[in-house]
């Protein structure tokens, strides 16, 4: 579906690339990054919205087309779906389904980082008695995992046996492939990949990518392959070229779970293109931080500090400049120690104040959202009030010419009349209407919120759509923040020890820690 409504580039295959055109190319696409994420989770909604009405089959169909979108794209939404798919299998008492559920999970777990849980969660899996589409797709995920363990471990004599072992899960796999195919081409491609056979891996690559029907996410890996494979043969040019080519379909795609554009970030860096490799560092930590994927986060960690190594560089180079100075001028050896002493503690200070601004910064941006609450809710209250107000003189003033002329005309049992008890009681419901519409509008989500911290048994809904119950008003005010329950009971009309007794009551009946409660509805 996101295919059909945002165009895929394509590439054509340059002996020897324009690697700026390409990388502008990758500028262009990451400007429009938004654009392709909103695509996919309007894709997204339309398959929930579907389920609404869905026959348990179509249920089962749309928990896999979910999984599909959410497995390169957000970790804990594919591990959600990949659970759904395995009770829908066990419903249906299905060796096939359960085989695919179960691969799912070991997918979500390796693309996690979660190694051992995904070798666990392999060892679940049977295959007997299933088809062999469940037996393809299982040793497709087996090999997939070894392969990606041994990437993650990078040490002998244990990546050469992962490696082993994931050539073992390529050869039964090839088995049920047709030769020639795009799945034959990848497998056999991944293979030679991890083999190290370079050669032989780019041809198959090529092919793969000549293949018809080939969706965005598998170009985009393919490209990456590509890409590293031209980094192990010294070729800079053509790695950063199918790097940015990844880079570029894995945005398209909306895929969050991704290596190659933090590889090209490295690749840029070293060649000394300092603002573009900071912009695709940044951007790679923030995919790995949304997909979820721990061992992606810790590679693109290693490479965030980029700007404060530069400028190490220069202070590296400057104490170079000093210490061969100070060899061929002797006579300034003490001074020049000195100068190095002087400069290495302002380096040390200047982080200690680069560490204390930050802390300030964020005090600061958290009293700055305090105050713009503050305010909002000032300037709502404030014109609220003065409309009230205007409201209430000018009942006042019509109440007292009413009594003047009573008292001047001795109609004292008219007087009495006036004053009826039933209006001072409208007049204060007035006043609680008029304080919900306006909280409520400050705080449109309030009264589901505050529900949230309930048991669904003890969820109490207002009577009337956009009014809060005597409850919700107490802690209504809590949240504008009148703690007083001395000034919380006057506004209510409530007793002190009513007002402490509602708010017992409510903490006792709420999912929430007591010391907790007000801290949650602050948060609201």
């Amino acid at each position: 579906m996101l295919l059909a409504c945002l165009s895929v580039p394509a590439f054509p295959q340059a002996s020897e690339p324009n690697t700026e055109n390409r990388l502008e190319q990758l500028d262009k696409s990451l400007a429009a990054k938004r654009q392709y994420e909103e695509q996919k989770l309007n894709d997204i909604k339309e398959v929930k919205m579907s389920m609404v009405s869905a026959s348990p089959s179509g249920r089962l169909a749309a928990y896999r087309v979910l999984f599909s979108q959410y497995s390169s794209y957000q970790y804990d939404s594919a591990y959600v779906y990949a659970n759904h798919l395995l009770t829908e299998a066990r419903r249906l008492k299905s060796a096939d389904y359960e085989v695919e559920a179960r691969c799912d999970l070991v997918f979500c777990l390796l693309s996690a980082g979660l190694y051992k849980e995904a070798f666990d969660a392999l060892a679940a899996i049977h295959t007997d008695g299933t088809t062999a589409a469940a037996r393809k797709l299982y040793f497709t995920t087996a090999s997939r995992l070894y392969y990606d363990v041994s990437d993650y471990t990078r040490t002998q004599p244990y990546q050469q046996q992962y490696i082993r072992q994931g050539g073992i899960y390529t050869d039964s796999l090839l088995h049920y492939l047709r030769r020639g195919s795009a799945e034959w081409l990848y497998a056999v491609g991944i293979r030679q990949m991890k083999e190290e056979k370079y050669a032989a891996c780019l041809d198959t690559f090529n092919q793969f990518l000549k293949q018809k029907d080939v969706d965005v996410h598998q170009k985009a890996i393919v490209t990456s392959c590509l890409g590293w494979v031209y980094l192990f043969m010294k070729n800079d040019g053509q790695a950063v070229d199918y790097l940015a080519q990844a880079a570029i379909y894995d945005n398209v795609g909306a895929i969050r779970e991704t290596t190659a554009l933090c590889t090209l970030a490295r690749l840029l860096y070293r060649k000394g293109d300092i603002q573009r490799a900071t912009e695709y560092v940044r951007q790679s930590l923030s995919n790995a931080n949304f997909y979820g994927a721990r061992q992606r986060v810790i590679e693109v960690s290693s490479i965030l500090p980029i700007i404060e190594q530069d400028r190490f560089k220069v202070m590296q180079g400057q104490r170079n400049a000093i210490a061969i100075a100070a060899i061929i001028a002797i006579l300034f050896v003490l001074g020049l120690l000195m100068s190095w002493w002087f400069i290495r503690r302002q380096m040390l200070k200047l982080k200690m104040a680069q560490q204390t601004i930050a802390r300030r910064n964020g005090q600061l941006e958290k009293k700055n959202n305090q105050l713009e609450e503050v305010n909002k809710i000032k300037d709502e209250y404030i014109g609220k009030s003065f409309y009230i107000n205007s409201e209430y003189i000018n009942k006042v003033e019509k109440l007292y010419r009413t009594i003047d002329r009573k008292i001047a005309t001795q109609r004292f049992e008219d007087l009495r009349s006036s004053l009826k008890e039933s209006e001072l009681i409208a007049e204060r419901k007035s006043m609680f209407a008029d304080f919900d519409e306006t909280f409520l509008k400050l705080f449109p989500q309030f009264i589901e919120k505050y529900n949230e911290l309930f048991p669904h048994s003890e969820q109490k809904p207002s009577e009337k759509p956009n009014q809060l119950t005597t409850e919700m008003r107490i802690f209504a005010l809590i949240r504008l923040g009148i703690n007083d329950s001395e000034r919380i009971a006057k506004f209510l009309n409530y007793s002190v020890h009513t007002i402490n007794t509602y708010k017992t009551r409510v903490k006792n009946r709420s999912n929430i820690d007591n010391d907790q409660f007000e801290r949650r509805i602050m948060e609201i």
